[in-house]
């Protein structure tokens, strides 16, 4: 691992300017044990070595860049928090909802909560020696996300429902006896195949079958479901892939977990979701290293959308020149790029002299536009001596979106995307104006008001919006 290690750590000199960042994160990965390098929480990490937990999300970023880590995209399974899917590309994520075979049920692939972000250490760096087929414990901590903490009663459920592990070498047959008793139900999971059969035994004086087959093919179980009539049945269980895998036995009790989770919730850790990656600007920045198909189409339950643009760009040019206002746009856009990543923002795409980035909440937003005509107003004070002002007009919405790849960048589609802009252009220079949507969070407008901000409700016709909506304009007082 060392000279690996210390070739991608070097090389991650070139792309990070935090030389002190990069060395704790050589000193933790040589001291870390292969779990604590498999599927990483970011924000977990920062927590543990004490570090600040967007500089360490933007560190980890760039070091997949490098190939000190892989990038995994994992759909958690709401109900359990089974790993369902584990993906090394985002748009290998190709349907709207994802089905858990443990559950037998199926959860929406919405990037803001179900699509879960953590970073394994590069092969090339550290093979890592995990066998989730060693036991029991290995194959749960494998398969199941350390983000959900569930209680202890539901933790001693899970141990008296989950019977055992069953192994099997490609090519591999075992015969396993199930007896009805205090279940009558049971349940064979491939976790990571995504897959299970159910067999259900009915009548204790019934005459025994005869054993019955059951492949598990790359396809899943085959078959799916078994019916018996009586209490006992003898299956074999043949595993025709080419590869060693494993099933768990179970029975089944959805009714007493779900009353465990309803007295008891189970406790999520703050993590990484796809929908905050492609949020932040140093992922954006670095974007080309996933080459993301054309294909590309996932949904996004709530994003915000910032527009802005520039008033008094286009009279400079005729003014001023070429050369003193193209130097004062640009400068205006280097402005605005670091106050969205300020606010753990990203800059989608820029036109013309304005931009359109995103956030994942609107109090982020809100709290950038601010900024970002706090921080015109002083550049608009430093070029009044030479007879010239620019006005910034900023523009908000929030709801859901569609993240598609076009020309080769990843962009954002919908109606979301078409009000924020129609939302903008109802603002003059110096002037917020947002969707009802975006200042219902509580205490957003305190904070507006207490930047010096007033606020007043409008009501506006939006093109491609059927009625008046309710609006806000901020401006100061």
């Amino acid at each position: 691992m060392h000279n690996a290690l210390e070739a991608k750590l070097s090389a991650l000199g070139e792309w990070s300017q935090n030389k002190e960042a990069i060395l704790a994160l050589g000193d933790f990965i040589r001291k870390a044990d292969d779990w604590e390098l498999f599927r990483i929480n970011p924000y977990r990490l920062a927590r543990e070595q004490n570090w600040d937990p967007e500089a360490t999300l933007d560190l980890l970023i760039q070091a997949a860049r490098v190939a000190l880590f892989d990038f995994d995209y994992n759909l958690l399974c709401p109900r359990c928090g089974g790993v369902a899917h584990s993906h090394h590309q985002l748009d290998a994520i190709d349907h709207a909802d994802f089905y858990c075979a443990l559950c037998n049920a199926a959860a929406p692939a919405t990037l803001d909560d179900q699509v879960e972000v953590s970073f394994t250490i590069h092969a090339s760096v550290k093979p890592l020696k995990i066998d989730p087929l060693l036991d029991l414990q290995s194959y749960n901590r494998f398969h199941f996300t350390a983000n959900y903490h569930v209680s202890p009663r539901l933790t001693e459920l899970r141990r008296e429902i989950m019977k055992a592990l069953i192994t099997l070498e490609g090519g591999e047959s075992k015969r396993l006896e199930l007896r009805a008793g205090k279940h009558h139900i049971y349940q064979l999971a491939s976790i990571e195949h995504n897959t299970a059969v159910f067999i259900e035994l009915r009548d204790a004086n019934a005459p025994a079958r005869s054993a019955l087959d059951v492949r598990l093919t790359t396809q899943g179980f085959e078959p799916r479901q078994l019916n018996t009539a009586t209490d006992s049945v003898q299956l074999i269980v043949t595993n025709q892939t080419r590869s060693k895998t494993g099933f768990i036995v179970v029975t089944p009790d959805l009714d007493r977990i779900m009353e465990i989770v309803r007295a008891e919730p189970t406790r999520i850790d703050p993590y990484l979701t796809a929908r905050s990656l492609l949020n932040n600007q140093t992922f954006r920045d670095a974007f080309r290293i996933h080459h993301l198909s054309s294909n590309l189409n996932l949904n996004i339950k709530s994003l915000t959308i910032l527009f802005t643009d520039l008033r008094g760009s286009t009279e400079m040019y005729d003014r001023a020149g070429d050369v003193y206002a193209y130097a004062l746009v640009q400068r205006h856009f280097q402005i605005l790029t670091e106050i969205v990543r300020r606010h753990h923002g990203a800059i989608i795409k820029t036109m013309g002299d304005a931009i359109m980035a995103t956030f994942s909440s609107a109090r982020d937003g809100i709290l950038a536009a601010l900024e970002m005509m706090s921080s015109i107003s002083e550049l608009n004070a430093q070029i009044r001596s030479d007879g010239y002002e620019i006005g910034l007009k900023v523009g908000l919405h929030e709801g859901p979106a569609l993240a598609v790849v076009r020309e080769e960048q990843l962009d954002y589609f919908g109606q979301t995307v078409n009000i924020a802009a129609r939302v903008q252009g109802l603002a003059l220079a110096g002037e917020i104006w947002a969707s009802e949507r975006v200042l219902k969070e509580d205490g957003l407008r305190e904070q507006v008001e207490k930047a010096g901000y007033t606020t007043e409700n409008r009501r506006a016709r939006l093109k491609g919006v059927g009625e008046e909506a309710p609006v806000y304009r901020m401006h100061r007082s």
